[in-house]
């Protein structure tokens, strides 16, 4: 008997005999990428993708075209394999074979050293032009031109722990880290940008150049569309402010509180702390005041003060908006960035594993977070487009259940390759009705 038909017994079982062998013939256990790969089709997302990336390699030793090692890497991401590594178990694999349109019998998909010579030939200039694809992506995938758009922007921690270029010690996240920038749509909770940067730099840096890219795009097809642009109190810097007055963009910025802002509301929080003493209930209320500083701020601008007291204290924030509409309004809809942009990027770093930098070049690391931002956008799109509404709230773990991870048989015949998903998969009954949207009656990008 071989090792691989070994019986293997587990006694725990009482009612017969349990009893578990490697005979069950070739088996792959992420059948739903089928969809994301027919959707993928029909977008032309990796393959445009994929166009980016000059290719100087001679080409009498290619093995793997780099549409080939886009392909690979964009797939395994979406189905959980957020590693590189990964790819030297998976290139054998018949399915992610069939996502690089290769039959099961062909050679198999590029190992681990093979990826890791396509990070390292990309360089920042074609970073750049992911990010614009991925807005020139988002614009056409529209069903019809957008006459508003809200630009959230955030940057966030992304730790490191080897000995990557540009890596440096952050006191205020205690950690060695990245500092990547975000730029997201705040209704579909696309990301538009995800740009790496040295991890000593300010969460403003770069955010002027970062975002002038994106409107340029997406005022050059829609030359009438309004931009909002909303940002926590690390973007209030005078540079970010003037550029986004004199490009007639209305923000909602968060800021820090100073001497003079406390002076200038100093009388409204006093009235609600006396509001709540007198009625012993929590205590919420706004107001606006018009505020300049000395040196930085050539006009005064409206800042929406929020005052809060409880029986924990009193909490007092400021936005300097440009937007009109009542104080609380204002206020709130600032908030909502809380669960756009955060959660875009929570997706990124915990669904898609977007903080996974673990190359030596800091360009290689730059590609690799595009390559995650993009399969990011990828399984956006594919929701999107699917159209139904009992996944359109779900983030990519719950996708992968109830979409991606089911098992399959792999058959081979003279004209088909077969994929026999499991007969008892609970989510059978779903999967068609995708394949119904995607496939059966797709709609043109």
């Amino acid at each position: 008997m071989t090792q691989c038909s070994k019986q293997l017994a587990f006694p725990f079982f009482k009612a017969a005999q349990l009893t578990a062998t490697f005979d069950g013939g070739t088996i792959i256990s992420d059948g739903g990428l089928l969809l994301v790969r027919q959707f993928d089709d029909t977008l032309g997302f990796t393959s445009d993708l994929a166009s980016l990336v000059y290719d100087r390699r001679d080409a009498r030793w290619v093995g793997h075209s780099h549409l080939d090692l886009v392909r690979q890497r964009i797939f395994q991401i979406i189905g959980g394999y957020e590693d590189a590594n990964d790819a030297t178990t998976l290139r054998h694999d018949p399915l992610f074979k069939a996502l690089c349109d290769r039959l099961p019998e062909d050679k198999p998909l590029a190992s681990q050293p093979t990826l890791c010579r396509l990070e390292n030939r990309v360089s920042m200039n074609t970073v750049l032009e992911m990010v614009d694809h991925q807005v020139r992506t988002f614009i056409r995938t529209r069903p019809e031109p957008l006459t508003q758009i809200t630009l959230d922007i955030d940057p966030s921690e992304s730790r490191t722990y080897g000995q990557q270029e540009l890596t440096f010690f952050n006191g205020h996240y205690d950690s060695w880290m990245y500092f990547p920038q975000f730029v997201c749509d705040a209704k579909t909770r696309f990301l538009l940008a995800a740009v790496l940067r040295p991890g000593n730099v300010s969460a403003v840096q770069g955010a002027v150049l970062l975002l002038d890219r994106i409107v340029h795009l997406l005022r050059a097809d829609w030359p009438e569309i309004r931009i909002d642009v909303r940002a926590d109190s690390n973007f209030s810097e005078p540079a970010l402010l003037n550029w986004l007055e004199e490009e007639a963009i209305p923000y909602t910025i968060g800021m820090g509180e100073n001497k003079a802002l406390k002076a200038l509301s100093a009388e409204f929080v006093q009235i609600v702390e006396r509001r709540f003493e007198e009625t012993h209930q929590p205590q919420r209320s706004f107001t606006s005041i018009r505020y300049q500083t000395q040196k930085t701020w050539p006009q005064p601008r409206r800042v929406v003060v929020k005052v809060e007291v409880t029986a924990l204290g009193t909490n007092v924030r400021y936005v300097v908006v440009t937007r009109g509409g009542k104080s609380a309004a204002l206020y709130d809809w600032y908030t909502e960035r809380g669960g756009t942009i955060e959660d875009a990027i929570e997706q990124l770093k915990n669904g898609f594993e977007g903080d996974r930098l673990s190359c030596q070049r800091f360009e290689a690391n730059a590609f690799r977070l595009a390559l995650h931002a993009a399969a990011y956008n990828l399984m956006v799109l594919f929701r999107e487009r699917s159209a139904l509404p009992q996944i359109q709230k779900l983030d990519i773990k719950s996708l992968r259940v109830k979409l991606i991870k089911v098992g399959a048989r792999v058959e081979r015949t003279v004209r088909r390759v077969w994929f026999k998903l499991s007969s008892s998969w609970p989510f059978a009954s779903l999967f068609r009705q995708v394949h119904g949207t995607l496939v059966t009656h797709p709609r043109t990008p």
